[in-house]
């Protein structure tokens, strides 16, 4: 059999679906024909993509396969019609191992910090000697081919998704039992819960199919979360994910252009706190002024932020707007790296030397004098350095509010990956509510 990545991306309505569940439903018509050469993947792209859907999410199947690619490629495309009834969306389908493609590897790389026409995505799928097929979600499709390599760092997602007749009803999962769940699990999860609101985090909103999606470094642990779902699953799939990696974390070189993502060196200069709480840093990046953005929504870095003073140098990971409301590059912060907290010192006069009382100046002639026992010194006043409760180090929002790339605070990567693998879609897909799919902890080599 021949490995062929098909990936996926737009396959949804402007009401309801999502690519995650067409590839759900797509895998189990596939699951006599093929063997798989990875996990499902997840793969996340620039947050920043004004035009992107939920999530701005692609997916990728990578599989043994030993039919026609044409012929599949049709197939693909006939069943994402029917399930998404627009052809906006993108289907590409290339042979061998696309991580080892350098065009292929270069427009995952930009596609997770910029912004890429669909008419470059098309010439990369077909350069490589691939095939697409669809509209703007050709982009996302082609861009992921090539992600989450073999040395790229990754997480985990087992997403339960809901029965139809459920979609567009409010969701039920259970916070006090989300809460004992988290509680037993072992420290290689997050982001699944929102303790600021009181919410689950791994639950989405609206006409979305997925019941809950819980992400980790960890396989095995994630099922204990199942007990805080208090609506019948429909069906269970594991996804591979570069979410929560930093994979989009890459310094921003050249002009600062609208909706780039990146890092970006700030010298800060001054701070704001608006009405809402929002806090604008204003400073210097690259000789030029921006306004760096720390919402309030983002809790910890947001107040790490009103601590920030003249002189302090910082390192932001954030999206580039598209508005100047003063004429200068604004940047929304998603994460921040303190380099350096700026020495602040304040003049006052010093103590008597003998009674330790707090001189005074004696006017014009200069010089100090104790009030208290009159000693007189000819010294001035000295300088105090401020403590401050600023420290150098990494920021981010609170546990439940990172966005879908952006690393925990502390998180470290994963070790290197042996692909390809080989799993039966049975290991990674359940059709069944009651049956969880279960890969046990394995090495890197991931051989189960």
């Amino acid at each position: 059999m021949r490995l062929v990545s098909l990936a996926l991306d737009s396959v949804d309505s402007l009401y309801w679906g999502c690519t995650t569940h067409f590839s759900a439903l797509l895998l189990n018509i596939l699951k006599n024909r093929v063997e798989l050469a990875d996990f499902p993947l997840l793969v996340r792209l620039n947050p920043g993509v004004p035009w992107k859907t939920r999530g701005n999410g692609a997916v990728v199947l990578r599989l043994f396969y030993d039919g026609d690619t044409e012929s599949l490629l049709d197939v693909v495309r006939s069943y994402a019609l029917e399930y998404s009834n627009k052809e906006d969306f993108g289907i590409a389908v290339v042979e061998g191992e696309p991580w080892g493609v350098e065009r292929l590897r270069m427009l995952y790389s930009k596609a997770l910090t910029d912004v890429i026409t669909v008419d470059v995505a098309r010439k990369a799928v077909e350069k490589t000697g691939g095939m697409w097929a669809g509209g703007m979600g050709v982009i996302g499709a082609s861009a992921a081919l090539a992600a989450l390599a073999p040395w790229d760092d990754y997480t985990f997602e087992l997403i339960a998704y809901r029965k139809p007749e459920n979609w567009g009803v409010e969701r039920c999962v259970n916070y006090k039992l989300l809460l004992e769940a988290e509680a037993r699990t072992p420290p290689c999860t997050f982001n699944n819960i929102d303790y600021h609101e009181g919410s689950a985090a791994a639950s989405p909103g609206g006409w979305d199919p997925v019941l809950a999606g819980f992400r980790g470094d960890c396989i095995a642990p994630l099922a204990g979360y199942a007990i805080a779902l208090c609506e019948e699953v429909d069906m269970w799939v594991l996804f591979r994910s570069n979410q929560h990696t930093d994979a989009h974390a890459k310094p921003l070189t050249g002009e600062l252009k609208p909706y780039q993502t990146g890092l970006v060196d700030v010298t800060v200069e001054n701070t704001e706190i608006t009405a809402g709480g929002h806090v604008i840093v204003r400073g210097l990046a690259r000789g030029r002024d921006v306004d760096i953005v720390f919402y309030r929504e983002t809790g910890p870095l947001n107040s790490a932020a009103r601590m920030l003073s003249e002189g302090d140098e910082i390192t932001v990971l954030g999206t580039v707007k598209p508005y100047k409301p003063r004429g200068v590059t604004v940047i929304a912060v998603e994460k921040m790296k303190v380099n350096k907290v700026n020495t602040k010192t304040v003049k006052v006069n010093p103590r008597c030397p003998k009674c330790g009382t707090r001189m005074e100046s004696t006017g014009r002639k200069g010089g100090l004098k104790c009030p208290k026992c009159g000693h007189k010194e000819e010294t001035n006043k000295i300088n105090i350095r401020i403590e401050r409760p600023l420290t150098t180090g990494e920021y981010t929002p609170q546990p439940g509010r990172l966005k879908h790339l952006t690393s925990p605070k502390g998180r470290k990567p994963q070790p290197p990956l042996k692909l390809p693998l080989k799993l039966r879609v049975e290991q990674v897909l359940s059709m069944h509510s009651d049956k969880i799919p279960h890969i046990g902890e394995a090495h890197s080599s991931w051989n189960p």
